[in-house]
């Protein structure tokens, strides 16, 4: 079987989707071959790293803008399907050879869907939407699952026209490499709290004196993909000045932000790109980042409290939103105050916030419905309804004694009957 994923670098949140759902599927069946796009690139070689380009400076030097033309392209769904780019989609599709189509991208949900209704492919489309808030763009009549991160969005779907049995709450994508570091964090975490209970309250006092004396919280800065933070080199220097605190500051793409914090606070471990994110968060108490969807629920995997300030481009506000809501984190709107150091301080050190905190995600996490593509697509396949599976899913993920069975993967003879209806 050949599965396609389609993508495109515009903030690496999608390039991040698309990786997790790869790993995902290679870990579900042997005999499954996953192939990651860039669509991009794929139709316009030339100028897709202009477009890139072009977006970066949209986002970091006028985010107002950025927001105004996001609404407006809102309002314009349709794509321009010209024949040259038919004729690219049949190469694309002819190369790879899909039974399946996955997008983690608007534009490519976009796309595919109008190329499907000009060449009546057949072809099933599976788009994963990789923010809370849903954009318009995300919408399109060739997808026949929305996978989705959590019940506002599903209930934004449902407000639009989609029906039900279309959309499946699995949480935003990530890498098991976050799902492991919230065990650790949890074992962790246990293992503490086990030890204080075997003190008397006389030496449980004396531990947690000594514990601020001695042992540092560990922060952790991000800026997401494209390393923005509102204010992050005056932050840092006030919280660096705090014998307490452990920071680590990924700036990811941010190189003039790196050598300024590097110069001016020479305590906080400062990295760019690392593929070691997940080994970050394990060891953190608090993530101050710039709410992305999948840094949101890479924090939410491994059990990592958010700390969100000044969010500005307009699906980041719909992201805070849910973690206010949630319960997972905390937002502040206003980066102007002076208290911004304090405020973040007096939450670090509130081990209770935290705690409940860490409970909401471990709570959140367990809703999620724990299926793949594979399994969707092996019960549409098999005539299957897909209430069915959310059904055993629902089951499955609250029977926390029994873990959920691997499920098993058939060959897959005959699954390509649909090329026979299909040009491509």
């Amino acid at each position: 079987m050949n599965i396609l994923i389609l993508t495109g670098r515009f903030g690496m949140g999608h390039i991040k989707a698309a990786g997790a759902i790869a790993e995902q599927l290679r870990q579900t069946a042997d005999d499954v071959r996953v192939d990651t796009v860039d669509f991009m690139e794929f139709l316009f070689p030339t100028l897709s790293s202009g477009i890139y380009k072009g977006f970066q400076l949209l986002v970091s030097r006028c985010s107002g803008l950025y927001n105004d033309l996001n609404r407006i392209a809102g309002r314009y769904g349709d794509v321009p399907m010209k024949n040259a780019l038919l004729r690219k989609i049949d190469r694309l599709l002819a190369l790879y050879q899909p039974d399946l189509i996955i997008a983690t991208l608007p534009i490519c949900g976009q796309y595919i869907s109008a190329y499907k209704a000009r060449r009546c492919c057949k072809v099933p489309m599976y788009t994963y939407i990789t923010d809370i808030t849903v954009h318009e763009e995300w919408l399109s009549a060739g997808t026949d699952l929305y996978f989705v991160g959590d019940e506002t969005t599903r209930n934004a779907l449902l407000s639009r026209g989609i029906p039900s049995d279309k959309i499946l709450v699995t949480g935003i994508p990530v890498s098991q490499a976050f799902h492991r570091a919230g065990d650790l964090k949890a074992d962790r975490n246990a293992a503490e709290t086990a030890a204080k209970e075997k003190m008397s309250e006389r030496s449980e006092t004396a531990y947690k004196v000594g514990t601020q004396s001695e042992e540092k919280k560990h922060l952790l800065v991000m800026g997401g993909g494209l390393g923005l933070i509102p204010g992050g080199l005056r932050l840092l220097q006030d919280l660096s000045r705090s014998p307490f605190l452990a920071i680590t500051l990924i700036a990811g793409s941010n190189q003039k932000l790196a050598e300024q914090v590097r110069a001016a606070c020479p305590a906080v471990q400062t990295l760019g790109y690392t593929d070691q994110v997940a080994r970050y968060m394990q060891q953190a108490d608090l993530l101050i980042t710039k709410p992305g969807g999948i840094t949101t629920f890479e924090a939410i995997a491994s059990r990592t409290p958010l700390y969100v300030v000044c969010p500005f481009l307009e699906q980041e506000k719909g992201n805070a939103h849910f973690i206010e809501n949630a319960g997972i984190g905390r937002v502040l709107w206003d980066n102007n105050s002076s208290d911004v150091g304090a405020d973040l301080l007096s939450l670090l050190f509130d081990t209770h916030r935290l705690s409940t905190m860490k409970d909401n995600m471990e709570r959140l996490s367990a809703s999620f419905l724990p299926v793949s593509p594979l399994d969707c697509y092996l019960a549409q396949m098999q005539r299957s309804p897909l209430a069915e599976i959310n059904l055993t899913a629902e089951i499955n993920s609250r029977e926390e004694m029994n873990p959920r069975p691997e499920m098993p993967v058939p060959k897959m003879q005959g699954t390509t009957a649909h090329r026979e209806v299909c040009p491509c």
